[in-house]
């Protein structure tokens, strides 16, 4: 279609309703009652999609796609149901569409009306995907929208992915296609995928915007203490999130069926633009993780607190990485990521790849039959308040590097280094080893904070005062806060800087000090000294924090420096302690590395750099102790039982019930079987009844231990579940 035809349609408010041919399938799927497709995710919690990026140059692409096999192989195998694709990154149209350009190869036909009258026909929930921003044919159509670098010309040109901007009239293309899909297929939702920048943009609709609003021009240079800068990432996130939500009000405006965006983008660096306010936009939260258990149940983490209804979902596929077509995941390793989202009471969204001609490999779905069969029986039994004692906190706006600063944009080097989000991922790693209920907390939802009794600001680089009275207000209430670095700095431009939370962390910020290679902790502490045994200093790879403890507050270990600084030595005049290596200091230093501090009814525990970063035996049981040091049991819930071992805990008052999950995540497969013995504290006012193994309600013995109900777990090799009655 050309610009002035769209143009035109867009000027009518519109487009007319895709009518098809004589016979067309669409005639055939009247639109749900809105009532229904709403609810269809409460007990959905095997989804699947099926990616379909293929062009059209070649008439045998997609030449050999029929609806009724690919609809009947998601259906044997147990899916609930299917995100279809109306068109891909490749920008063509899968749908009988007035608006876009038509896949060439459908010949006429409407491949997602035959999918979603083939779901309707089998009992499965058929949603539509849609790309956004990533989109070849409107890029190479319509070069007045690409997204262009900083240099003024698009570095994506000579690749696979043609990227458009949404601030151009791009979005009114695909406010235009969500009008005719919503308005012409019986589906029950839609999803928006890649709704975030991939590039930061300095095209000219970007350019003349942030002129409008800002009066200045687009910066360059990446400086996070220039307000411009700062300005231009603020503007970015809230250019998005218009785009967001125009594009789901628009379908919310014709049909109330669900909506969502892709939210994986959450954990990228500043660089993506993508706010945690995304959520706003949608139903309930969903994206693509590839990085297997640990990852994806932090994500779980995260999306419980940040979702607006359950279950939210994750999606990963069945390959390990999108380049390999056929290779498949050891069942054995796809089972165990399945059983995140059980453990999270979260919907799995399984993604497999169309052949080039359109066929499917029915092999794939004889072997992810077994799988839906084994999750299948735990599903009637999820849901609930997850229970947990401790909040990571995760801070969208400290997704940056501070070291950038000076950097021409086009000259980042590690524009993906993020020591907050190394940090997080570290804090997350010793609390599930240490087996301590934990959940995630950002800054969108810190009217949450009330439902933990500690928090972690693991490397915290941005915190407004609002924020900051909300964490001393908990601490001063009795609450437990464990911060690591420059966590609390005040760093907006023409500030001092000092921590917004001095009075509450009991130190006064004075710089930085050590070496940017290694510095040292030194306990001066008896209890910390045997935790790090037989070590007497802990070290870290970069410069810590250098504070002064104020009155009242104890100092339990100190910074000690290289004895020579790293980067002095050479081969000529051997002006180093050691030649492999850069030992300590002889006499320990005098500025704190570890302080504690009593404010109001709670404490804090402040350490000079994120050592839970480092994936160390000696890091973890340092940051597990300090935390255990000021945050003594009883928690939620104990467990004893392999590192590699996460349990979750559930409250369902509705059923007068606990739900206990265990997933056994190791990584070498097949994974070896393991026991535990749980112990779980019942709600407040409430006598523990009888406690039954899922699925098939065997009675299990328990007994009372402290403010605990204890039971033992048999061996088990991925997924164990139960349910504790209370009355």
């Amino acid at each position: 279609m050309d610009r002035r035809t769209f143009n035109k349609m867009v000027a009518l408010g519109g487009v007319q309703a895709a009518t098809g041919a004589k016979g067309s399938l669409l005639a055939a799927t009247p639109a749900a009652p809105p009532t229904e497709s709403s609810k269809w995710p409460s007990q959905t919690y095997r989804r699947f999609g099926v990616d379909m990026h293929v062009p059209d140059w070649d008439p045998q692409l997609l030449g050999r796609f029929n609806a009724s096999t690919y609809v009947g192989n998601i259906a044997r195998a147990g899916f609930q149901s299917v995100v279809q694709y109306t068109n891909s990154h490749v920008g063509l149209c899968l749908w009988n569409t007035s608006v876009g350009q038509k896949h060439a190869n459908m010949h006429g036909r409407d491949f997602f009306g035959e999918v979603v009258a083939e779901c309707r026909r089998n009992n499965i929930h058929p949603l539509a995907y849609f790309s956004v921003i990533f989109d070849n044919w409107n890029f190479e159509h319509h070069p007045d929208w690409r997204q262009l670098t900083a240099e003024g010309n698009n570095a994506r040109v000579d690749g696979r992915y043609g990227i458009v901007c949404p601030n151009s009239p791009y979005r009114d293309y695909v406010v235009a296609c969500a009008k005719e899909i919503v308005s012409n297929y019986d589906i029950d939702g839609i999803f928006f995928d890649m709704t975030f920048w991939p590039d930061v943009c300095y095209c000219h609709y970007c350019s003349e915007r942030f002129h409008r609003e800002q009066d200045a021009e687009l910066p360059r240079i990446v400086d996070w203490n220039d307000p411009v800068w700062r300005a231009f990432q603020k503007a970015r996130p809230a250019w998005l999130l218009e785009f967001a939500e125009l594009v789901t009000g628009t379908v919310k405006k014709i049909k109330p069926i669900t909506v969502n965006h892709q939210y994986s983008t959450i954990f990228f660096n500043w660089s993506t633009g993508v706010p945690l306010e995304l959520t706003q936009a949608c139903d309930y939260v969903g994206g693509d993780f590839y990085g297997g258990p640990a990852q994806q149940s932090l994500v779980c983490k995260a999306y419980n607190g940040l979702s607006r209804t359950h279950p939210f979902e994750f999606h990963t596929a069945r390959t390990r990485i999108f380049s390999d077509h056929v290779t498949m995941k050891p069942m054995d390793e796809l089972r165990t990521e399945s059983y995140v989202a059980t453990l999270h009471s979260a919907a799995l969204l399984l993604v497999d790849y169309i052949n080039a001609d359109g066929t499917q490999n029915p092999q794939v779905y004889d072997a992810l039959t077994p799988l839906n069969q084994q999750r299948a029986v735990y599903e009637p039994f999820l849901g609930g308040e997850l229970l947990t004692d401790v909040a990571v906190y995760y801070d969208k706006n400290s997704m940056y590097n501070p070291d950038e600063n000076g950097v021409h944009i086009t000259k980042l080097t590690a524009a993906n280094d993020c020591p907050h989000r190394e940090a997080l991922i570290g804090a997350a790693r010793v609390l599930r080893q240490g087996h301590l209920p934990y959940g995630v907390i950002t800054n969108v939802n810190l009217d949450q904070l009330n439902q933990y009794r500690a928090v972690i600001l693991p490397n915290v680089l941005e915190l407004t005062p609002e924020q900051a009275e909300i964490f001393r207000t908990f601490v001063a209430g009795g609450g437990v806060l464990y911060a690591s670095g420059p966590s609390s700095l005040d760093r907006r431009p023409g500030h001092e800087r000092r921590f917004l939370l001095e009075d509450v962390l009991g130190v006064k910020y004075k710089g930085v000090v050590g070496s940017k290679k290694i510095t040292y902790l030194t306990p001066c502490d008896a209890a910390l000294s045997k935790v790090i045994w037989p070590q007497d200093h802990v070290s870290f790879a970069g410069l810590m924090t250098q504070v002064e403890a104020l009155p009242g507050s104890e100092v339990l270990a100190t910074i000690t420096k290289a004895f020579v600084d790293p980067d002095i030595g050479r081969a000529i005049g051997s002006h180093f302690a050691a030649i492999h290596s850069n030992p300590p200091a002889l006499q320990p230093g005098l500025d704190p590395a570890v302080v504690v501090h009593t404010f109001g009814k709670g404490k804090s525990i402040w350490i000079a750099a994120p050592f839970e970063t480092k994936d160390e035996a000696v890091n973890i049981h340092l940051v597990q102790h300090l935390l255990q040091r000021i945050f003594p049991a009883p928690y939620r819930f104990e467990l004893d039982a392999h590192p590699a071992v996460e349990m979750t805990l559930f409250d369902q008052p509705q059923s007068l019930r606990l739900l206990v999950n265990l997933l056994n995540m190791q990584t070498a497969m097949p994974p070896i079987p393991v026991g535990a013995t749980v112990r779980v504290q019942v709600p407040s006012g409430r006598t523990p009844g009888k406690l039954l193994r899922v699925p098939d309600m065997k009675p299990l013995a328990w007994q009372k231990k402290g403010p605990y109900v204890e039971f033992k777990v048999e061996p088990f090799e991925v997924f164990h579940m139960a349910i504790l009655e209370y009355v």
